[in-house]
């Protein structure tokens, strides 16, 4: 059986953009699968959750058949629940589950899934019974690498669904409620509008050729970027003046390419923002065909991070209240390197990509090079995050790396260099 089911984008991305629109449409399922909700244990009407934020995403600790806790990814942009980690495959005893075939838009060649009902999931104090869920035959994303951390799947669409969801990302705490307790909602309210289980909304933006104009967002917090732009009225969204060649990230066929720049203006409600670092991927108008949705773009956890944000789709409102996070700027990677993490006894850090042209390649450094060191400090002392900002962290700044090539150490010296 193959499906064209549009499969996310982007899942690894360089140093600034991890996770971008991941998702799986669930036009496939039926309409009752709708009424299905996550509920309380007893009369349990609200509960804080901590998560782990790496790179601005959110982990989270779920148990599935009373087994775990496993970690999931906390993201708008999916529909039903993937699992992205092999072995639950035979874990799960899948014999008779559905298989078909996936197919993003951007792709061409096909990867089989799993479907399967069989599954209950339980998040801190809730259950949901018969999740629908897709399980990847072969872990295409390898999440795990690119987070430094073991990630077993993602969760969407049926968590935000069932609850009024409070993230706080400076405390990396979220709170649900039950959707019929009476809640104050925090901040200002926009407007949302769910379609194909993924929320959107319209904000203002001032875009090149164009000026001051409306665009529609996908709320993608499983997207570590700022900012995504795809497309205005069926056409590439006009690039700003200044932009880089990029690799935005990966998808089931491989890279997916673009340019990266900034977008001057940009009004969310009544918050503005300046100098918004954005992607823009080539252009592919079977996205719309396929997602059935003709978004401009998205907007992702690095916006979001600014702000208290409390979802609330049982009413169709986003609430955003600022908070100390609010005045930061948006960074991007100077040093054109791309980092992945493999775990053993300890953890250990790995060039996956360097950028042409930039201060990684100037610096002599090389693809498959183990980074051991920064300014004489081992960088099993850091985290993937803290390594993520060290070459984000100001231009001009020199950095002394010491890398292991081919059982050889080389120390040379990398000095960062803003490029948008």
């Amino acid at each position: 059986m193959s499906i064209r089911w549009p499969i996310g984008e982007s899942i690894r991305l360089n140093l600034t953009l991890i996770v971008s629109g991941l998702w799986i449409s669930i036009i496939c399922l039926s309409s009752p699968l709708y009424a299905q909700k996550f509920e309380f244990d007893g009369r349990c009407q609200k509960q804080s959750i901590d998560f782990i934020k790496i790179r601005n995403l959110i982990v989270i600790p779920v148990f599935i058949n009373n087994k775990g806790p496993y970690n999931f990814l906390l993201d708008t942009g999916v529909a039903q629940m993937i699992i992205t980690d092999t072995t639950f495959l035979s874990a799960l005893n899948c014999g008779k589950c559905k298989t078909i075939k996936v197919q993003g838009y951007s792709m061409s060649d096909e990867i089989e899934a799993v479907l399967t009902r069989n599954i209950t999931v339980k998040v801190g104090k809730s259950t949901i019974k018969n999740m629908p869920t897709a399980i990847f035959k072969t872990d295409i994303f390898d999440l795990s690498s690119y987070l430094g951390m073991k990630i077993h799947g993602i969760l969407g669409y049926y968590f935000f669904s069932s609850f009024l969801v409070k993230v706080n990302y400076t405390a990396c705490k979220i709170t649900i409620y039950n959707p019929d307790t009476k809640v104050k909602r925090k901040g200002t309210k926009i407007p949302i509008e769910i379609i194909n289980a993924k929320p959107y909304f319209m904000a203002e933006m001032n875009i090149p050729t164009q000026g001051k104009s409306s665009v529609e967002l996908l709320i993608d917090n499983g997207s570590s970027h700022p900012l995504m732009m795809e497309s205005i009225n069926n056409q590439p969204f006009p690039l700003p003046d200044t932009t880089i060649s990029a690799n935005l990230g990966v998808g089931i066929n491989g890279q997916i390419r673009g340019k990266m720049g900034r977008i001057s203006t940009m009004q969310i409600g009544n918050f503005p923002f300046e100098n918004i670092l954005s992607g823009f991927p080539i252009f592919n108008s079977q996205r719309s065909e396929l997602e059935g949705e003709t978004r401009n773009g998205s907007l992702g956890a690095d916006v979001l991070k600014h702000f208290l944000v409390t979802f609330d789709y049982s009413h169709n409102a986003l609430y955003l209240k600022k908070t100390s996070n609010y005045k930061n700027k948006f960074n991007h990677d100077m040093s054109g390197i791309e980092i992945y993490a493999k775990q053993d006894k300890q953890e250990h850090f790995f060039i996956s990509r360097i950028e042409p042209d930039s201060p990684a390649e100037q610096a002599g450094l090389e693809t498959d090079d183990e980074i051991i060191s920064l300014n004489f400090q081992k960088t099993q002392t850091y985290t993937l995050t803290e390594l993520t900002e060290m070459f984000s962290d100001e231009d001009g700044k020199q950095v002394i790396i010491e890398v292991k090539r081919k059982d050889k150490n080389y120390v040379t010296l990398l000095k960062l260099k803003k490029r948008i």
